[in-house]
């Protein structure tokens, strides 16, 4: 019984979360009333109705150019194919070098279902605009001889001229069901 008398003065006294009568008219008072003042104030920018626009977002390449995933999954598509020279030319310098880092793709035998799925790609460098970008990703390859799972990523860097995203490295794992 005698803790519910000494909360009945706290329930009298005002809440904290609800907002000080006092303290609202003070600020009220300090606020300029004059529309005038409040323009003087004001910066030239914005006395002539110029307003701050947002910073345009910083990319490595250009603006029009296919995204980080895309870009991954265009080089898959095109390693399915019988042309090496295509998927090749999306790696750095247009070649893979002697061993790819994802060789295990390019000797699936007998490939008949391919799925490829793609996370955010993430910076992996401190520059402003980010210049290395890492993709992760699973694939899953159906075969006549069963399923196969890899995970991994893929790493890409802005192509000399800025037009859009080359791969750099990789590395897939397998995975066990």
């Amino acid at each position: 019984m005698r803790r519910a008398v000494f909360l009945l003065p706290l329930l009298f006294a005002g809440c904290s979360c609800q907002p000080d009568p006092a303290a609202e008219r003070d600020r009220t008072a300090a606020a300029p009333t004059d529309v005038s003042a409040a323009a003087q104030d004001a910066s030239p920018a914005a006395q002539a109705g110029i307003t701050a626009l947002p910073p345009p977002a910083l990319s490595a390449v250009a603006p029009d150019a296919v995204s980080e995933t895309t870009t991954v999954r265009n080089y898959i598509i095109a390693l399915l194919g019988n042309e090496r020279s295509a998927s090749d030319a999306y790696w750095s310098g247009g070649t893979t070098g002697t061993r790819p880092d994802d060789a295990v793709l390019r000797t699936i035998p007998q490939l008949r279902n391919l799925r490829v799925d793609t996370d955010p790609p993430i910076a992996r460098d401190t520059a402003q605009p980010s210049r290395l970008r890492e993709v992760p990703v699973r694939i899953r390859a159906i075969t006549a001889d069963g399923t196969f799972n890899y995970h991994g990523w893929y790493r890409l860097q802005p192509r000399p001229d800025g037009s859009g995203w080359e791969l750099q490295s990789a590395s897939l794992q397998p995975t066990l069901n």
